[in-house]
């Protein structure tokens, strides 16, 4: 392929203007007497304290399921568990 250059598209040089600006100065930061905590915050902090001493997993409750599992009392639907996983992944529930 043969790139040729083309007559008369020559772009003139435009000057750039170098006005003497000023920067902006932006208001000064008012700072409070006091930060304010509102009920909706303490009432999260709260819940996250209660919930900081629950366990991740229900322990009990797995090895329960792992037993049902193991006496063939569960069936395990592995077309409706794969589903379920790429539903939930994939934020079309």
């Amino acid at each position: 392929m043969k790139i040729d250059k083309m007559s008369g598209t020559h772009i003139p040089h435009t000057p750039v203007s170098t006005r003497d600006t000023k920067p902006e100065t932006a208001e000064p930061v008012r700072q409070s007497q006091s930060p304010t905590v509102s009920v909706n915050t303490r009432m999260i902090d709260q819940a996250q304290s209660e919930l900081g001493t629950l366990p991740d997993v229900d322990l009990a409750k797995v090895e329960s399921v792992k037993q049902a599992l193991a006496r063939g009392e569960l069936n395990l639907d592995i077309r409706a568990l794969a589903g379920a996983v790429m539903r939930f992944h994939t934020g079309h529930e």
